[in-house]
């Protein structure tokens, strides 16, 4: 793994302006598309921090992002509060398992979880959204079983590896509730910070935050999420997914090297 310090004494300073550009940047996609994370995670152990601290430490910018996102998106109406609150308590539960999991992980198990689920997720978000079904023409009027089972499984995969998990939710929601992108978009953010909120406490408490690096992160991520809500309905979003396949299949590459290397 590469040590940070080979950057020299300008990174001391450096890393704070980098991490805040790589906060916004994450929080902007994923507001938009989901999948920062499969960014943001590797070049953050690339830069040297362990795979668990950098699991942690990314976590404290997605809630922020995700906040600064549903709040915009709720005040102009796109944010389906009964939908929200039916698909809230399997997400409560599932996050609780996925903590006992969370805590208990290695770098190496983390790193390596990384490398897979970002091929994965790649592979999952250029799947058509009805391969498992048409999604129905309105929500459901009541939480249905299979949903409360989908949703807290998302959840605690989103509890323990987290990165991919915004295309997983778009994918299970489109499914579920057959809404509009828009509002498929603040549903996910908002269910993802309630998992993330449970996640992220277990790992302060495990003490797998850097905190310096993470509210500076946090703040770039404030700027991006709230950006990334006024992009909602323009064109993009094709070019983001190929950015982020490419990107993180090579990022994915690196970890798989480095493991094996290592």
């Amino acid at each position: 793994m590469m040590d940070a310090s080979q950057f020299g004494e300008w990174w001391q300073y450096g890393q704070y302006p980098a991490f805040f550009i790589l906060g916004l940047v994450v929080s902007l996609i994923n507001s938009i598309a989901g999948g920062g994370s499969s960014l943001s995670l590797p070049i953050m152990i690339f830069l040297g921090m362990p795979a668990t601290v950098a699991n942690g430490t990314n976590r404290i910018g997605l809630i922020v992002g995700n906040l600064s996102s549903v709040f915009n998106l709720a005040k102009h109406g796109y944010l389906n509060k009964k939908i929200f609150l039916q698909l809230v308590i399997p997400t409560l539960v599932g996050g609780i398992i996925g903590i006992f999991f969370l805590v208990n992980i290695g770098d190496k198990m983390f790193q390596a979880i990384i490398a897979i689920a970002i091929c994965l997720i790649v592979i999952s978000s250029n799947v058509s959204k009805n391969v498992f079904g048409k999604p129905p023409e309105t929500p459901p009027a009541k939480l249905t079983l299979g949903g409360a089972l989908g949703f807290a499984g998302v959840a605690i995969y989103g509890c323990i590896v987290q990165v991919g998990v915004g295309f997983l939710q778009i994918l299970s929601l489109n499914r579920y509730t057959g809404l509009d992108p828009i509002r498929v978009n603040a549903l996910k953010n908002a269910l993802t910070t309630v998992f993330l909120l449970l996640s992220t406490a277990a790992l302060g408490i495990a003490g797998k935050i850097d905190w310096p690096i993470a509210i500076i992160m946090a703040a770039g991520a404030y700027l991006g999420g709230y950006c990334g809500s006024f992009l909602q309905r323009k064109k993009g979003n094709k070019f983001i997914r190929r950015f982020i396949n490419i990107t993180s299949l090579a990022m994915a590459v690196y970890l798989i090297v480095d493991l094996i290397l290592d």
